[in-house]
């Protein structure tokens, strides 16, 4: 019952009313669901990850701050011309460019569903690599990060930059969450999910002595398998602590639900921070 007990909306600081705007609180809440719907929609298929999201209405016009996370599948490598860059490369699916001209059309759709004169998107894209991760961390996962495990592993480089990220305190749960459900899904042939998991945890163990938050839990039930009994599976994994029946703790909560081949998936996450509220008798 305490998972239950403590929504996150009753934790005093946590609102979702951000900057200044002329509509009212449950508008302004409707319409920064539907703009984060948007702009995670942009993101499918790359490495691109929506951190936070700030709206301010004016009188002329609506400014949009969106911050992304871009972690790279390789190291930093020496500087090459951008002409050089698409003279011999196509358009991968994971580039910017792909993101950059969706959000180009998006801000023409969010232009006309919140009824604004104009529409400026300021995108903030904190770039990070491989070598931002420790250097015993990237010892322990170089198993999964070898060159001819890429095909199998894709995820091993830019996971493990996600994951630092957020016990760092420098990205929002919502990430890796997004990450989790992407690789859950896609794993089902072979069985893959039961490697992705393996991955997860060791890659948590590997950096525990490195966060900055006070705990992080992770839980995800569903249907994994093909079997006709116990098809329902739960894998959980914590770090720290996680007092979810305390009001004056800072608690970030994020649900998920995802469909995989055999039933659907369902994923919690909640992460502890240092809370700045203050007992004081």
């Amino acid at each position: 019952m305490a998972q239950k007990a403590h929504p996150t909306t009753l934790r005093p600081g946590n609102t979702f009313y951000q900057g200044y705007t002329h509509w009212n609180e449950p508008r302004f809440y409707y319409i920064l669901s539907k703009l984060r719907h948007f702009i995670e929609s942009c993101c499918l298929g790359t490495t691109h990850y929506l951190h936070d999201i700030q709206i301010n209405r004016h009188t002329a016009a609506t400014i949009i701050v969106v911050d992304l996370i871009h972690p790279h599948m390789r190291s930093k490598r020496r500087i090459k011309s951008r002409r050089y860059k698409e003279n011999k490369l196509k358009i991968k699916k994971k580039s910017w460019t792909l993101v950059a001209s969706r959000l180009q059309t998006a801000t023409k759709l969010i232009q006309v569903f919140t009824g604004t004169k104009k529409i400026i998107l300021k995108v903030n894209r904190l770039k990070t690599y491989t070598r931002s991760v420790p250097k015993p961390v990237r010892r322990e996962i170089a198993y999964y990060t070898k060159s001819f495990h890429n095909a199998k592993y894709n995820y091993a480089r830019y996971g493990i930059q996600l994951m630092s990220l957020m016990l760092k305190n420098k990205a929002n749960i919502t990430c890796l969450c997004r990450f989790i459900e992407q690789n859950v899904c896609s794993r089902q042939k072979r069985k893959r999910h039961y490697e992705f998991l393996r991955y997860l945890k060791q890659g948590l163990q590997s950096l525990q002595k490195y966060k900055k938050i006070n705990g992080l839990k992770i839980q995800i039930k569903g249907r994994f398998t093909h079997k006709a009994k116990g098809r329902s599976r739960t894998w959980k994994y914590q770090i720290g602590q996680m007092p979810l029946s305390q009001l004056n703790t800072l608690i970030n909560a994020e649900y998920k639900q995802t469909q995989t081949g055999y039933g659907s998936v369902g994923l919690k996450a909640w992460t502890c921070k240092d809370s700045p509220y203050v007992v004081t008798t």
